[in-house]
């Protein structure tokens, strides 16, 4: 609830207050009402129960409004390691529970000697949700965010409508639209992307997508060919197989990291495609076999990914069971 609706009816109202003034709505003082004028005492004694029951109803509203309040503020933690300023201005601690809203605000800069710095573009809303020795939990609503983190990995998570984006040290930006769709980019290090047991693993130079009751899209590197991120963008939403051998045909060797994800996304004939083009462009160790990765065998799709040459999984699987 916004506390301005409170004053003067400004801001957003809450339920609780909006179903208070029905049920007292008759009790409402409004001009079109005859001044008060004593004439009998049964009309005084009337007028008196009136007035004494506005008052109370007005009491009573007034402390479900503190209440509401009360409850807000009690939502905010101790101070933390994080200083905000806003628009260049002289920086301040940030709480535990604090929301950070940049609407009318050109640039904001959360930052920590401890564990990094985050700069925060215009009409954004993020919030700190905790903020404990092995923990920075944000979260991001809406709006877009540059975060350089020198924390250690897994430390710093950042929730999204869709996905909790979680570093694995590194510089990225993030993006969430007013409906809930993430966009991540990676310019250094390693982001993961999670979701209900979805996830993507995006290293530098590449970006993936996120979205409300799907969760993460497959990663792709920025400078993929167009056939193959717009195939590919349309496999995830619809599962489409002619998006899918689309996306297969416009891979290159680099796109491993693309064919790796949809290994894990497919199942059947599909599976094998994907398995066929991926070993066509990456040299595979001999220990692999294609019925081991067909069926989802765990140490072989690790090794293919290790074929990637883009770090070894036994890295990032170590960091993974603290999520």
């Amino acid at each position: 609830m916004n506390e301005d609706y409170l004053w003067d009816r400004s801001g957003e109202p809450d339920a609780d207050i909006v179903h208070l003034e029905h049920v007292l709505g008759d009790l409402r003082w409004s001009k079109t009402q005859r001044d008060f004028t004593l004439t009998t005492p049964v009309r005084w004694r009337g007028r008196q129960r009136a007035w004494w029951t506005a008052a109370a109803a007005a009491v009573l509203v007034l402390g479900v409004g503190t209440a509401l309040l009360v409850r807000r503020t009690q939502t905010i933690g101790p101070v933390t390691s994080w200083q905000l300023s806003l628009a260049g201005g002289k920086p301040s601690a940030v709480r535990a529970g604090q929301v950070i809203e940049t609407a009318g605000i050109p640039h904001a800069t959360m930052g920590s000697d401890l564990i990094g710095e985050v700069d925060i573009e215009p009409d954004s809303r993020l919030r700190l949700l905790a903020a404990r020795t092995d923990e920075q939990r944000l979260a991001l609503d809406h709006g877009t965010i540059h975060a350089r983190i020198w924390a250690p990995p897994a430390e710093f998570v950042v929730d999204t409508p869709s996905a909790k984006t979680v570093d694995l040290g590194c510089q990225y930006t993030l993006r969430v639209t007013k409906d809930g769709v993430g966009f991540l980019t990676v310019n250094m290090g390693w982001v993961a992307f999670q979701s209900h047991g979805i996830e993507s693993f995006i290293p530098a130079g590449a970006a993936c997508t996120t979205r409300p009751g799907h969760g993460p899209d497959t990663p792709y590197f920025l400078d993929a060919p167009e056939a193959l991120t717009q195939a590919l963008t349309q496999f995830d939403l619809t599962g489409s197989n002619k998006a899918l051998n689309i996306a297969l045909a416009a891979a290159r060797p680099q796109d491993g990291l693309t064919l790796w994800h949809l290994l894990q996304r497919t199942h059947a004939k599909e599976r094998s495609d994907v398995y066929d083009r991926f070993a066509s462009l990456i040299t595979l160790p001999s220990n692999i076999t294609r019925e081991a990765i067909l069926r989802g065998d765990r140490n072989s799709i690790d090794a293919a990914w290790n074929a990637l040459q883009l770090g070894d999984t036994s890295w990032w699987r170590k960091w993974k069971r603290q999520w």
